[in-house]
């Protein structure tokens, strides 16, 4: 015997009672359980903010739509017939229901935050944001996609992102607040077989033979003026090269001998034969660092979750403005 599906009533159950004319409105059972707790029409409509008519009105009208009398009233005191009593309970129930789902509704999580955060640092290796994400991942909608600091700013801007986590930020706008939340150090990557190698801390006095990959000024500018500082005060100008797309095509021409790197700490991650990662000496350490600066829409101040996510970075032991 062929299977035969149930009937399409079945599958698809009339839900039209739920949207008939003929239910009782809230304000209706409101106003009954008013007067069955104050027992009186007029103690009830001043409990209710109204006058005594309206009040009439609306329990005649659910009286009506029930088919049934719920009260025996008159001028000095309301009875309750044993449908009122049973509908009472049921009223009472619904309602309490119903403000429980409404409480429920409110004090579910705002949505989810954008967030962007620059490409050029290696967030997950830094304990800061590491642990920022742990705690704050149900809350935020972290862009996964490389974005640099302009293109971000681009997208904040236009208010497409709630909160950017960038570089070298200066608050020029009342529209958006900021907070300095991270200061990186940067690193040389250096060809193994260079003389410089062996040494702790590397002053760049030490590497000018080999040209430097860096960055256009109209990619980072603040970051680009910094070497530029920097190389005003060697004993000869580092000779710049631009840097390649392929970050790990860098690192083979490193291993080759024919280039060097400066990088952020938390990106020196990647291990290739050939290349080792050096710290500088103090001076051209502090002259190089990068300032991370988390901005949000001066609009949004008032998002429980941007409040959280900034009062999480004000708690941290955090560097102060560069000047």
């Amino acid at each position: 015997m062929l299977y035969s599906p149930p009937p399409q009533e079945q599958l698809h159950p009339d839900n039209s009672v739920l949207y008939s004319r003929h239910l009782p409105t809230i304000k209706q059972l409101q106003y009954f359980l008013a007067v069955c707790e104050e027992g009186n029409f007029r103690k009830a409509a001043s409990r209710l903010g109204i006058s005594q008519p309206p009040l009439s009105m609306q329990i005649k009208e659910l009286e009506q739509k029930l088919q049934t009398t719920l009260l025996v009233r008159n001028t000095r005191y309301v009875l309750l017939t044993e449908q009122g009593r049973e509908f009472r309970e049921k009223a009472k129930s619904w309602l309490e229901g119903l403000s429980q789902a409404v409480n429920y509704v409110h004090n579910l999580p705002a949505g989810k935050v954008t967030m962007g955060i620059t490409k050029i640092l290696g967030f997950n290796f830094i304990p800061l944001f590491s642990e920022f994400i742990r705690r704050f991942n149900q809350h935020i909608d972290l862009l996964q996609q490389d974005y640099t600091c302009k293109e971000l700013m681009a997208e904040f801007n236009k208010s497409n992102i709630d909160m950017v986590i960038i570089s070298e930020y200066k608050n020029t706008s009342l529209q958006a607040k900021s907070l300095l939340v991270h200061r990186e150090k940067l690193v040389l990557a250096l060809p193994e077989q260079h003389p410089a190698s062996v040494e702790q801390e590397i002053d760049l006095n030490m590497v000018q033979d080999l040209p430097l990959y860096w960055c256009k000024r109209y990619q980072h500018p603040n970051l680009y003026d910094k070497l530029q500082k920097v190389n005003s005060q060697l004993s000869k100008p580092l000779l710049l090269k631009e840097k390649l797309p392929n970050f790990l095509t860098m690192l083979m021409e490193i291993a080759m001998g024919r280039a060097m790197l400066l990088l952020p700490d938390s990106m020196a991650q990647a291990q290739v034969a050939g290349v080792v990662y050096k710290k500088l000496t103090a001076k051209y350490e502090q002259m190089l660092s990068m300032d991370m600066h988390l901005l949000w829409h001066t609009s949004a101040m008032d998002n429980p979750t941007i409040q959280a996510i900034a009062e999480y970075f004000t708690q941290q032991d955090l560097p102060k403005d560069s000047a």
